[in-house]
């Protein structure tokens, strides 16, 4: 039987989004660990964000690609009236990517990853928020309970458990 072909779908109406610097964004350019950022951000008629776009220009591919589609993501749910703060709230201290000393932002002077300061940049901006301290001044996370399964392949033992190749039979 031929192939029948599914009915056509109306595309999702949503803005073109930059794949470069805007002339009317706003943008904040730093180093964070020795790593250039550009951020740059549009505003809607009320001064909030509409769109974001970062831009990592000496960085690996497969990482500037992460973070150009983490910022792609965010900029459709600002189109579709997700709120910022919810995104704040998402991506603030996460470690994606690099992390490190901030220079060129007085406001954060450090930060766990590129990720991590431009939701922090843009809750200080956007949100008036001044309760996200630099991640050296944030409270450590509570000790593991007894019994839980570690987070980090780096917690697990330091000596591997002993493992039989396939294939080898002992010496008779």
């Amino acid at each position: 039987a031929p192939a029948i072909p599914a009915p056509a779908r109306a595309p999702l109406p949503r803005a073109a989004l930059p794949r470069h610097e805007p002339a009317d964004a706003e943008a904040w350019r730093v180093t964070i660990a020795g790593h250039r950022v550009v951020l740059c951000v549009t505003e809607d008629d009320r001064g909030q964000p509409r769109e974001i776009f970062v831009s990592l220009p000496r960085e690996a591919s497969a990482f500037r690609a992460a973070v150009e589609g983490i910022a792609q993501a965010v900029s459709i749910g600002l189109a579709q009236g997700v709120p910022l703060a919810q995104y704040v709230e998402a991506f603030a201290y996460s470690r994606i990517g690099p992390g490190g000393a901030v220079q060129g932002d007085a406001a954060i002077r450090n930060a766990q990853s590129v990720v991590d300061w431009v939701f922090r940049r843009l809750a200080m901006d956007y949100l008036k928020r001044t309760d996200l301290p630099d991640p050296a001044e944030a409270a450590e996370p509570a000790p593991r309970r007894t019994g839980e399964l570690p987070l980090l392949p780096m917690e697990l033992p330091a000596v591997p458990s002993p493992r039989r190749k396939r294939g080898m039979r002992a010496a008779a």
